[in-house]
């Protein structure tokens, strides 16, 4: 036996079946490639021969009583090598991808719109991507101007009297607003969300004016 470059096939397996229930033989070609089965009875064998690398070959020989049968020349061909390549993201990979967009959601372009999702099938949040969500909301410049805002309006209402007036009253104000904010956040839209294995978006549903809304998702992390 030869290979397609012309060189010998050592150590390839021969095998020789045939109709009765005797079992298979078995032989590996040797260093000129040949190999030999003796003391059979006549009839129709099948011969397979396999080896690493190389396409299997079978072929059908009919012995008759007292004959020695040559094979001609046997060339392996070499194996059509078929590769498949799979490439998929994990979960977190996704869901990753996912709050990435989420970050870059705003309604009229200026209000944060970050904790509601628009995919039906969305991954389920990790605590580090809840806490991820609830950081960028809680240092986003619209944050401190809402902050800012609830801040004058305390002032101007004189709540929180014991603050007193002027910048000192209202730097004392805005930190107790912006305080509040951080900890609601972070309490409602990552801690707590990450104990109890929720999910804090919201989930666009809907594709009908009539039928559209929003809904609480429990997803497992």
């Amino acid at each position: 036996m030869i290979i397609q470059t012309g060189a010998i096939a050592v150590g390839a397996q021969v095998r020789l079946t045939h109709g009765d229930p005797s079992p298979a033989q078995e032989v590996l070609s040797g260093d000129n490639g040949q190999f030999s089965f003796s003391n059979l009875p006549p009839g129709t064998f099948q011969l397979t021969i396999t080896a690493a690398g190389f396409e299997t070959q079978a072929f059908s020989v009919a012995l008759r009583p007292g004959e020695a049968y040559i094979l001609p020349e046997i060339m392996l061909n070499v194996a059509t090598a078929v590769t498949e390549v799979r490439v998929a993201l994990t979960q977190v990979e996704v869901a990753t991808e996912e709050v990435k967009e989420q970050e870059q959601q705003r309604v009229l372009g200026f209000i944060p719109n970050f904790f509601v999702s628009y995919v039906p099938d969305a991954a389920p949040l990790t605590p580090k991507l809840k806490f991820e969500l609830a950081w960028r909301s809680v240092i986003d410049p619209f944050t401190f101007v809402g902050v800012g805002f609830v801040a004058g309006i305390d002032q101007a209402a004189d709540q929180f009297g014991a603050y007193g007036q002027g910048a000192e009253g209202y730097a004392k104000r805005f930190g107790a607003a912006y305080g509040n904010v951080v900890a609601s956040t972070f309490i409602g839209s990552a801690i707590l969300p990450s104990l109890f294995k929720q999910d804090p978006r919201y989930f666009y549903k809907g594709t009908v004016a009539l039928d559209r809304g929003f809904c609480m998702r429990s997803a497992m992390p």
